[in-house]
């Protein structure tokens, strides 16, 4: 019995070296063309510059800061395997982000229950070297959640790291959803906008903060949609694009101001490898995205399309980005070389 105990503890010991061994490795980037490089760093020069932003087709990333986590249960979090730094590579502009602030007063990243995540001061310097340095780009950082009050730790963060010298201001008597329904990409180049999941964005003391919506759109005026219902997105990937994506691209069409996020990612119904549930729902969640192009109606309003694991295939940012053609909002000198490099592999 004393063997048999030490067999069965010494099974579980590498089983859980396995895990993490597994769910710690982290998958190189995919190989970009000198030319591909060029193009997804800047890809936003290609666009006119009296476009407003919220007719900007964006490629966005889910839970983006999560490729670091640390624990065990990463498989079931993580839901990129790219740093924020790299997504930005493959010309992703939209990041959701979501910081914990643990007992020592740190921040980090966290996702649902796993707050293992990276110190979120890596995460605010990749967005300041990268938007310094490219300032025909820009970005939208999404603040959805917080956990442990970290709100007013990542209010400092974003004033110490520089991140708040760069983000967009409404200093008018416009209100909020006005004035951001307003902003052309002229505007915005070399800039972020910060949208906020809670209150402070309410507040004259923080003008670069938005308030964005919350998973059910019932705040008015909120400067982001982005429609989440938990039991849609559980389906199965062919009842997600048929049942799912139609209902948010409705809520999408309905929307009159503001900015729009469709979700396109699913949520796991059970315990599982989320790399695994994106790969059986990727092929047919970028082929909708192409077929958005064929209505009109949702063409002329899609705005920030949120995936999972940017940067796995090329494709996901093809996709969004060719939208942008059919669009009429690429510059006519770029529209040939914006085709090719867009175009489906």
């Amino acid at each position: 019995m004393k063997k048999l105990c030490i067999s069965f503890f010494a099974f579980c010991t590498l089983a859980i070296l396995t895990f993490t061994l597994v769910a710690c490795s982290k998958p190189a980037p995919l190989e970009l063309s000198e030319e591909q490089a060029v193009f997804y760093n800047s890809w936003l020069q290609n666009i006119k510059d009296d476009t407003p932003i919220n007719k900007i087709s964006i490629l966005g990333s889910h839970d983006s800061g999560t490729s670091q986590m640390t624990s065990v249960i990463k498989q079931m979090t993580a839901t990129q395997s790219l740093t924020i730094g790299e997504q930005l590579k493959y010309g992703c502009r939209y990041f959701d982000i979501r910081v914990n602030k643990k007992k020592n007063g740190e921040l980090n990243i966290f996702h649902d229950i796993d707050t293992s995540g990276v110190n979120f001061f890596e995460i605010a310097n990749d967005i300041v070297n990268f938007i310094k340095t490219n300032t025909s780009e820009f970005l939208v950082l999404d603040f959805q959640h917080f956990k442990n009050n970290s709100q007013k730790d990542v209010i400092d963060a974003l004033k110490t790291t520089g991140i708040a010298n760069y983000a967009i201001q409404n200093n008018s008597q416009a209100e909020d959803i006005d004035f951001v329904s307003s902003l052309t990409l002229s505007d915005m180049r070399g800039k972020v906008i910060i949208v906020w999941g809670s209150n402070e964005a309410y507040s004259e003391d923080y003008p670069f903060l938005f308030r964005r919506n919350n998973d059910s759109c019932t705040i008015d005026k909120a400067v982001l949609d982005s429609l989440y219902i938990s039991s849609d997105n559980k389906k199965a990937s062919d009842k997600f694009i048929s049942e799912t994506l139609p209902k948010y691209m409705e809520h999408i069409v309905q929307k009159e101001k503001g900015l729009t996020v469709l979700q396109g990612q699913l949520t796991s119904p059970s315990i599982g490898n989320l790399k695994k549930l994106e790969d059986g729902h990727n092929q047919s969640m970028s082929g909708y995205v192409r077929e958005i192009e064929n209505n009109q109606t949702n063409l002329q309003k899609i705005n920030i399309i949120m995936r999972d694991f940017v940067g796995s295939d090329l494709e996901k940012s093809n996709s969004v980005l060719h939208i942008n053609l059919a669009k009429g909002i690429v510059k006519d000198s770029a529209i040939a070389n914006f085709e090719k490099l867009t175009k489906k592999q």
